[in-house]
């Protein structure tokens, strides 16, 4: 594990249109005469960041708990019964994928939209299943469980179980392409790993990582084909906590998520230590979501000068810049990069950076901000907010 996940790299071409973003959002990719064909773009503006604060009933842990339970219920029964999986509706659990050199266990679910990708691996309904004849298409967010996609070499192994069975798939190779570049189907059982790239990009991008594979051997649930089985039971991922931050509901109703908020997302960069079962996970997203909605409320209590509001979000003692006082944002002059520190394998502290012009107030003009959240248990308290004149 490496001790932090470097920033992407620049804004890829249309950036001015990027950069005014709600962030990016998602779509489900369509299936063409030639394969499955990447276009994921807009579902509507700020989804990708409202998919991350809904359906948060289907916790990790307890869609990895659900998929384990289905696999011991077929262990136990007669082996001499077939086994059969019925095709999953939009949204339910499907399988588990895990792929042993990132460390990585998520749960599979039907569809990808942002409420499936909020908690789970999605599925593409437009693909086939893995197993079946074709390429199956599994996707996932770059900032999620699939941050680390592109350290996957040929060779390395990925592993599809279900209820009934356990496949192995062997990467093959891997490529970066356009978005709405068609993935041919197969005359074999394969899998693509599609991600957006560059990985670590909040903001919406025009370029996808695709991870190949090809299926090598198949088995019953929990029996070992091979050197590099499965084990008879395997380890359940953390859930993903929900973060809080304990505003007063008048300023909540001002509207304190990236959906409700013009603002440019850039990258976001896990410092420190993350333990790789977190770092690949909803996590860190759910986390950053919570970071924003301090940051914004922030914004609006100092700008409104509701002190006791400000007072409810930050910590003790902080007051907020008097640059912020009567003031508001009305532009975005940089990205808005965020960086998760992890420094003892537990988030303690989230920083917002950016360049922003302040209209109103004492002191108008465009300053370098950097905003500090601390972490205790789930709740995020605003903890400092530097505004330094560029």
């Amino acid at each position: 594990m490496r001790p932090a996940s470097p920033v992407a790299g620049p804004l890829d071409a249309g950036a001015g249109t990027s950069l005014r973003r709600r962030g990016r959002t998602l779509t489900r990719m369509a299936l063409t005469g030639t394969g499955v064909v990447l276009i994921w773009g807009a579902l509507a503006l700020g989804g990708y960041a409202f998919g991350w604060q809904s359906h948060k009933s289907s916790a990790q842990a307890a869609l990895l708990a659900g998929e384990h339970r289905a696999v011991e219920h077929v262990r136990h029964t007669d082996p001499n019964r077939p086994c059969v999986v019925d095709a999953p509706g939009a949204g339910q659990l499907a399988g588990e994928l895990s792929i042993p050199a990132l460390h990585l266990e998520a749960p599979v679910e039907e569809g990808t939209g942002d409420a499936v990708l909020s908690v789970a691996v999605g599925h593409d309904p437009s693909s086939v299943w893995p197993g079946q004849t074709g390429t199956a298409v599994l996707l996932a967010h770059d900032v999620s469980y699939f941050v680390h996609l592109n350290e996957l070499k040929p060779g390395d192994l990925v592993v599809y179980q279900n209820a009934c069975e356990t496949l192995h798939f062997t990467v093959s190779g891997h490529q970066v392409v356009a978005q709405g570049t068609p993935v041919p189907n197969s005359t074999s059982p394969s899998l693509v790993l599609d991600t957006c790239y560059p990985p670590d990009a909040l903001f919406f991008t025009t370029q996808r990582y695709l991870v190949q594979a090809t299926e090598t051997v198949r088995a019953a649930p929990g029996r070992t084909p091979g050197s590099k089985g499965l084990p008879a039971t395997l380890p359940t991922a953390p859930s993903s906590r929900a973060y809080r931050v304990p505003a007063p509901a008048a300023l909540v109703v001002k509207g304190l998520t990236l959906q409700q908020n013009e603002t440019p997302m850039g990258t976001m960069t896990l410092a420190g230590t993350p333990t790789p079962s977190w770092e690949q996970s909803p996590g860190p997203l759910n986390l950053e979501a919570a970071a924003l909605e301090a940051y914004f409320g922030g914004l609006d209590a100092a700008g409104a000068s509701q002190l006791p509001w400000w007072d409810a979000i930050a910590v003790p003692g902080l007051a907020p810049p008097a640059q912020l006082l009567g003031a508001r944002i009305s532009e975005s002059d940089a990205p808005l990069d965020v960086t998760i520190d992890s420094s003892h394998r537990v988030a303690t502290r989230v920083v917002l950076t950016t360049v922003v012009t302040l209209t109103g107030g004492t002191a108008p003009g465009t300053y370098q901000e950097a905003v500090t959240m601390q972490i205790t248990g789930s709740t995020v308290l605003l903890e400092g907010w530097n505004l330094t004149p560029t």
